[in-house]
């Protein structure tokens, strides 16, 4: 068991990160597949760690993985020192260098940083490879088609250099969805003219559409932190956090009395209010009245209003047992049966917002059971 962040007694919440449930999601994923199955550790392991998490990840196995940036890198090069390395932003003018110091490859995005990336390669000798990625859809980003079909030819020259092609499914989590077989042919041709090189297409959601997805390299990623990859179906993840927060105060309301931070909002009747140490600037989500709850001695009670931007608060007046919404007593946010996918449903969101937005100022305890 590790820790980070504030102290526990002067932490605004707990947040509880599972490492073996962790290791568990990308075995199941990983098994879900007859290709690699890397692991998608961008925006700080999506607001979950990604120092334990690598650890986690590369002792069960895992031997490719995604990040943001170098920054990035960095960190799951100290974790992984033998692990493939693929940095989604590509190639920042003038950080050739650090991603030979790294050993970790650009996802080259444009014919400039491709144009760059070559430079750099033919003047240092330098073997380390990149991936191409390639626009397939019509709103993200790489090498348009055309661009990539024209630059086809070079693997045919020695030292290429390049390592993966890849490209993004835009409605993998739509099982049916017409344009998803388009994408997945579309992806087929490219990979005909690269013979040779490795393709990748899937990420979470996409590694459930079948093995035509999956090409040679699957991208697990919301899906390890316990976000359904299948909406719509019951979720083959486990779940991977628990947040906790203490009450800090608790009164009655009559009606007509305001909600704390609610300007212009008051309670239409009487109403035993519990405040709530966490807020907006802990990225807890906004969501319309009642449509979220929370557990409070293990019964759910809804959440009375938005969120300011230190206190949340929250209905207690149907409790069962009064005593449970004391000051200092413990609510769950998140947890138990208020998983992350209902949070999200409930704040017009998505798991992956839900999980990143979650602040440094919580108690973070990271275990295996």
């Amino acid at each position: 068991m590790t820790f980070d962040g504030p102290p526990e007694a002067q932490a605004c919440g707990v947040l509880k990160i599972n490492l073996t449930a962790i290791a568990s999601n990308w075995e199941r994923l990983s098994k879900h597949t007859e290709v690699e199955c890397a692991s998608v550790v961008k925006g700080n392991a999506y607001g979950c760690g990604i120092d334990p998490i690598v650890s986690a990840l590369s002792k069960s196995g895992c031997k490719s993985f995604f990040v943001t940036n170098l920054p990035e890198a960095k960190r799951v090069r100290a974790i992984a020192p033998n692990e493939t390395i693929y940095v989604l932003h590509g190639l920042y003018s003038g950080t050739a260098p650090a991603f030979a110091d790294l050993n970790a490859r650009p996802v080259i995005n444009s014919m400039t940083e491709m144009a760059e990336w070559d430079s750099f390669v033919a003047s240092h000798q330098w073997r380390g490879g990149c991936a191409l990625n390639v626009n397939t859809s019509e709103n993200g980003v790489g090498l348009s088609v055309e661009e990539a079909v024209a630059f086809a030819p070079k693997v045919r020259t020695p030292n290429h250099g390049i390592t993966l092609l890849m490209s993004d499914l835009d409605n993998n989590e739509k099982a049916n969805h017409s344009l998803n077989e388009r994408q997945i042919n579309l992806f087929r041709d490219l990979r005909g003219l690269y013979s040779g090189i490795p393709g990748s297409l899937a990420n979470s959601s996409g590694i459930f559409l079948g093995p035509k997805a999956h090409f040679d390299l699957v991208r697990a990623g919301s899906a390890l932190y316990g976000v359904n990859p299948t909406p719509g179906l019951s979720n083959p993840m486990l779940p991977v956090v628990e947040l906790q927060a203490r009450i800090v105060q608790a009164r009655n309301l009559t009606r007509g009395d305001g909600l704390a931070g609610n300007i212009g909002r008051t309670a239409k009747q009487r109403t035993r209010l519990a405040m709530v140490s966490v807020g907006y600037a802990d990225g807890y989500p906004y969501a319309s009245a009642n449509k979220l709850q929370v557990l409070v001695g293990g019964y759910r009670c809804p959440v009375a209003g938005h969120p300011s931007m230190d206190l949340l608060p929250i209905d207690v007046s149907d409790l069962p047992d009064p005593t449970a919404a004391r000051y200092g007593e413990m609510v769950t946010l998140i947890g138990g049966e208020i998983g992350i996918d209902e949070v999200a449903a409930a704040t017009g969101s998505t798991g992956r917002e839900v999980l990143s937005h979650l602040g440094s100022r919580f108690h973070r305890i990271y275990y295996a059971i």
